[in-house]
């Protein structure tokens, strides 16, 4: 239940005691206003509440995935939470639900062989991105970044595959997250 739920119950319990089967005496805030207050302070309750918006998701595409000839939106299509269902797996694009702070980390795992390179976007603009240079010393590479970003609702966050660049997509390294702190 609620903390606004408990408050009009609350509301609603002490209109009780105090006027009993009795009902209110007549004056100029009779239960009319009084239900219209209790109303609009649930509302501004339910205004304030952050509604419960997070997501992590991962890659799951059997191997190496990359080496396109353009960038291309990387879609992390094994969901591990998506409360608020604002992340679609089909498509990549995490859509704001509300006003807000919102915190996202991506990282990606490749081998030593392939450049690794994914920026994260904002509605088409770079925000923060992640690199590795391919090295035949080194097998296997990782790669991380985290961002805060003060979003409107509406606004779309994804993370892009740069061209001639790879990841490795299979089991449980390269992922893509993202939660609101708060609502603005």
């Amino acid at each position: 239940m609620t903390s606004s739920s408990l408050l009009l119950i609350f509301f609603i319990g002490l209109i009780e005691v105090q006027y009993g089967d009795a009902g209110p005496p007549e004056c100029s805030s009779g239960p009319d206003n009084i239900m219209m207050e209790i109303r609009a302070l649930k509302e501004a309750m339910e205004a304030r509440e952050v509604p419960k918006v997070a997501f992590s998701a991962r890659t799951s595409k059997d191997g190496a995935y990359g080496n396109l000839k353009e960038d291309t939106i990387l879609t992390y299509n094994a969901v591990i939470t998506n409360l608020g269902n604002a992340y679609n797996p089909a498509t990549g694009i995490f859509a704001a639900p509300v006003k807000g702070l919102y915190y996202f980390t991506f990282f990606a795992h490749g081998g030593g062989e392939d450049r690794i390179r994914l920026v994260l976007k904002k509605d088409g603009a770079v925000v923060v991105d992640i690199h590795d240079h391919p090295s035949s010393a080194d097998p296997a590479d990782n790669a991380g970044n985290a961002v805060f970003l003060e979003l409107e609702q509406g606004n779309q966050v994804y993370v892009t595959i740069l061209a001639n660049s790879a990841v490795w997509a299979d089991g449980f390294a390269t992922t893509f997250s993202g939660v609101l702190l708060s609502k603005s």
